[in-house]
């Protein structure tokens, strides 16, 4: 018998979990402390009370617990947000074995892909080239990661929230020359010790390359999906609001060889950037859950957190097809004003209307579906909800 499924954040990553698992997971509880999350609308996802609207803490522990023991088979738990995950790193061996925890979420494997510091040490022991990322604490650190370096160059607060306003409302500045970083770090930012130094990978957007990989419960990538991000939002240096299947055999070997090397179990999403200098992908990060954009599994037919539930709840192994290339994801929301951001940066509202015209049509939404109306309307409450908080200079994760 298929046991129930907890998915942890409904955001549009916890959307792509549920949607994956329907017709499969008898039983799809969503758990979110966070009313405007689109997720709780949905009719796919069921709410339990006391238990779908506790924040990550010990109650959650003790409903997640008292909801297990409650279910004849052990209850399948799915992060769709890193706090989720660091959640089930901190928790798992009480959770076990009542529960199933991803062998991934362990603080040696996950934990390491959710610290910038200890995913860019272990990328050097690994011998993987990423770009160069420093936590300065003095002057001699921004001097030395400028030789090492160069410019441009991305400066990013370690604490969004509390530069927010002195950033003028962006989540980073791009320091074009050592003069211009120079300038940032005495006018802008004072502690060096409060921003993230990282090199930048020059090149538009569209060469970012993207892997949904599912590495199997006791060793080895089973798949690898592949896709290039077409847009972002905030343009440019963001999330994928648009993102389309293709067909890249290196980024999905690279994916498959670093995943592998973390020792990593689970879905995860790996990013790439071409380097034109280097004349290669680069690995600029790895998510350690499904990320955003992950409904295109669903849609191009691999369909990998079905597979991975299967394999947490000892059912039999899916196969998994090959995927459809072509296929398109959107955040249309998100989507609409990355497109009126290139428009107003570019040209103005001509621009915006052709950039719209040449978008294909979606195949899958992120956070809302005509079959599931409920998303829809909460998807632009959402939005709104964001853009509001954003003026009022407050900082959200999802």
């Amino acid at each position: 018998m298929a046991p129930p499924a907890l998915v942890f954040a409904l955001t549009g990553t916890g959307m792509a979990v549920v949607r994956d698992l329907l017709g499969t997971a008898p039983r799809i509880v969503g758990i979110d402390a966070d009313p405007w999350r689109p997720g709780r609308w949905s009719r796919h996802v069921h709410r339990v009370g006391g238990l779908s609207n506790l924040p990550l803490g010990e109650p959650l522990l003790r409903a997640v617990l008292d909801f297990a023991a409650r279910s004849p088979e052990p209850t399948v738990l799915l992060p769709a947000a890193d706090d989720a995950c660091e959640w089930l790193i901190q928790h798992r061996d009480v959770l076990q074995p009542s529960c199933r925890v991803s062998e991934g979420m362990r603080d040696e494997t996950a934990g390491v892909l959710l610290d910038k510091q200890r995913f860019a040490a272990r990328c050097g022991e690994l011998g993987i080239d990423v770009p160069l990322t420093v936590l300065p604490e003095s002057d001699d650190d921004v001097r030395s990661f400028l030789e090492a370096a160069g410019t441009p160059c991305i400066v990013k607060p370690r604490s969004g929230h509390r530069w927010r306003q002195r950033l003028e409302g962006q989540k980073l500045i791009v320091a074009e020359t050592p003069d211009h970083l120079r300038r940032v770090m005495d006018e802008i930012v004072g502690d060096p010790s409060a921003v993230v130094l990282q090199e930048l990978i020059p090149g538009p957007e569209s060469e970012i390359t993207v892997g949904a990989v599912l590495a199997r419960e006791h060793g080895g990538v089973r798949h690898v999906l592949t896709a290039r991000k077409m847009r972002q939002f905030p343009r440019n240096f963001g999330s994928g609001s648009w993102v389309r299947t293709e067909a890249l055999p290196e980024i999905a070997a690279r994916s498959a060889e670093i995943v592998e090397a973390f020792g990593y179990h689970g879905p995860c999403g790996t990013e790439f950037k071409y380097d034109p200098r280097h004349r290669r992908p680069r690995l600029i990060e790895i998510n350690a859950r499904p990320t955003l954009w992950f409904d295109l599994c669903r849609a191009a037919g691999t369909h990998l957190l079905r597979a991975h539930y299967h394999e947490l709840a000892g059912l039999p192994e899916l196969p998994i097809a090959k995927q459809r290339d072509g296929v398109n994801w959107r955040y249309l929301t998100r989507d609409w004003i990355a497109i009126a951001q290139a428009g107003k940066a570019e040209g103005g509202l001509r621009t915006s209307w052709a950039l719209e015209q040449q978008t294909p049509r979606s195949d899958t939404f992120c956070t809302m579906a005509g079959s599931d109306p409920a998303t829809v309307v909460a998807t632009f409450a959402h939005t709104a909800y964001q853009a509001a908080t954003h003026l009022l200079g407050r900082e959200r994760d999802d």
